[in-house]
């Protein structure tokens, strides 16, 4: 017979078991990052048509580069279930990043898909491993795309998309010649043509980004690179109209404005508040991002670049940086 009051030391441990498990779920619990725009989210995962495809400006037809987007924003919320879309552009058919007419990859969706799918977890090694190998074929030995006019988006994706699949040092590469895009005022346009001579803020805020991630990979261009990326900053700092915005073609520019705070983020690891309060602001009944070309409604498009940057993040944050 047992003396009153003794103590089972099965049942002691047990219970220290059970409440270390407690403590471990509820540090688990504790530590993933919490969704504050879950509406914003809601609205940018209702607007796959039928959960595969964001549409574009042609009915029916997608347009798979604010597709992989908006699939990369919504791997941060893990409320929402996005498993249609990661099924239909990351675990199947690929044959969207080559071209129709040429056969060639394209380089700037092509990063976009790798990126996309280290982000969402998405089950396709093989896919991913056939298109990294392509991807870099199109990369130069100076870190040039072969592309006949390769963009600074294409440039800032590849590196993101290459980066994300461990193929660092290619990435490296790329930033090096990234860099040495830079315009005389320190931002970055859409590509070298003589039609887009200006710089502008999406394009420096997505370099900023790429090179970001990469600084320190290359010891022999660490000071070029941030010398790059201050030069950036500054430019968008000298652009920013009232302190909280951007503009383009005359009118605020959501997406631009969307990515620049994603850009401050990124390069200072702080949030631009008054930035970050107006994009705020833009938030519709319907839960979208509005933009000056949709009235009284979130704008799928603007809703696509900018979800993260609502959360205070930015497509570094979803590699862990």
């Amino acid at each position: 017979m047992k003396k009153a009051g003794s103590f089972n030391p099965l049942v002691i441990v047990a219970v220290a078991i059970a409440l270390a498990m407690v403590a471990s779920l509820a540090f688990i619990f504790s530590s993933q990052p919490k969704v504050q725009y879950l509406q914003t989210a809601q609205f940018l995962n209702s607007q796959f048509v039928n959960g595969e495809y964001i549409e574009g400006f042609t009915p029916g037809a997608a347009e798979y580069g604010f597709s992989l987007e908006a699939i990369s924003h919504l791997s941060f919320a893990k409320e929402i279930d996005s498993s249609p879309a990661r099924k239909f552009l990351l675990e199947s058919d690929t044959t969207f990043l080559f071209s129709e007419e040429t056969g060639e990859i394209i380089p700037g969706l092509a990063g976009k898909f790798l990126y996309a799918s280290k982000v969402t977890g998405a089950d396709n090694e093989s896919l991913t491993e056939k298109i990294t190998q392509s991807l870099k074929e199109v990369v130069l030995p100076d870190g040039s795309l072969s592309s006949l006019t390769p963009s600074t988006f294409d440039y800032s994706w590849v590196i993101l998309g290459l980066y994300a699949q461990d193929q660092k040092e290619v990435a490296a590469t790329l930033a090096y010649k990234l860099s040495s895009l830079t315009r005389a005022d320190g931002g970055f346009g859409f590509d070298d043509s003589e039609f887009t001579t200006a710089s502008s803020t999406d394009a420096t805020a997505m370099a900023v980004m790429a090179l970001e991630l990469t600084k320190d990979l290359d010891s022999s261009n660490v000071s070029g690179n941030q010398s790059a990326i201050e030069a950036a900053l500054d430019y968008l700092d000298s652009t920013m109209v009232d302190g909280t915005h951007f503009v383009a073609f005359d009118a605020v520019d959501v997406n631009g404005t969307a990515l620049a705070l994603m850009a401050y983020q990124s390069a200072t690891g702080l949030l631009n508040e008054s930035v970050h309060t107006f994009l705020v602001g833009l938030i519709q009944t319907d839960g979208g991002i509005g933009s000056p070309w949709v009235e009284n409604a979130g704008d799928r498009f603007a809703t696509a670049q900018g979800y993260l940057a609502l959360e205070g993040k930015s497509y570094l944050s979803l590699l862990g940086r």
